[in-house]
């Protein structure tokens, strides 16, 4: 005798459901390696998440030509190790990377750092030491001006970015960047900072507040 089984409406989704998982390749996949996939995909360096790539002074540093246009002012040296940027010009007269077309020329490389940083940190598993962050400045012998930012990186499982706020002769304080990172962590993010990181010489004193995070 042919043994009959009946299933309820219940019993035959969870059946349907479990069959079509299979056919699509679900079954027992791994779900954290999926995501971890996700995050190290590289991003456009024009993506919303890519931070920089909507400012104001980032477009007007592309706009403008970018290192093809400045390269005999900045340089910049980047590994999976380390990001340096480095200017020697006048410390002020030229809009290099000003959401506002300002001419206060040496600070707007904190700018430049994170316009060509960022792209570069989105290729993903790299994440900047913020609190390693070297900075040296002073006067080159024909009386020009220089500056130099020395970022270290190290491996991540993750995509970081890094952020900034400064002042050139005054100190802007580090609320926003303290907001910013709790915006990102009520959001499920990781943020670390703000990180105060000051050069005083004789171009005068420059005080910046970074953090980094992911996204």
């Amino acid at each position: 005798m042919k043994r009959v089984v009946r299933l309820t409406e219940q019993e035959l989704g969870s059946l349907i459901g479990t069959i079509m998982d299979m056919i699509g390749g679900k079954g027992d996949k791994d779900t954290s390696k999926e995501k971890s996939n996700i995050i190290s995909t590289p991003l456009s360096s024009s993506d919303s998440k890519v931070v920089g790539s909507q400012w104001k002074s980032c477009n007007a540093w592309k706009s403008s030509g970018g290192l093809s246009k400045w390269g005999d002012k900045i340089k910049i040296e980047k590994s999976p190790t380390k990001f340096k940027i480095s200017y020697s010009g006048p410390s002020s007269g030229l809009s290099i990377a000003h959401a506002a077309n300002g001419k206060d020329t040496i600070h707007q490389l904190y700018n430049v750092l994170i316009c060509e940083l960022n792209p570069f940190l989105a290729e993903g598993k790299m994440k900047p030491k913020i609190d390693s962050i070297t900075t040296q400045s002073g006067k080159n012998s024909d009386g020009t001006s220089n500056l130099s930012i020395t970022v270290p990186i190290e491996k991540s499982d993750e995509t970081y970015q890094i952020d900034r706020r400064g002042g050139w002769g005054h100190d802007p304080g580090a609320s926003k960047m303290s907001s910013k990172c709790s915006e990102i962590k009520n959001k499920g993010g990781k943020c670390f900072g703000p990180v105060r990181n000051v050069v005083d010489s004789r171009i005068g004193k420059i005080t910046e507040y970074f953090i980094t995070h992911t996204i």
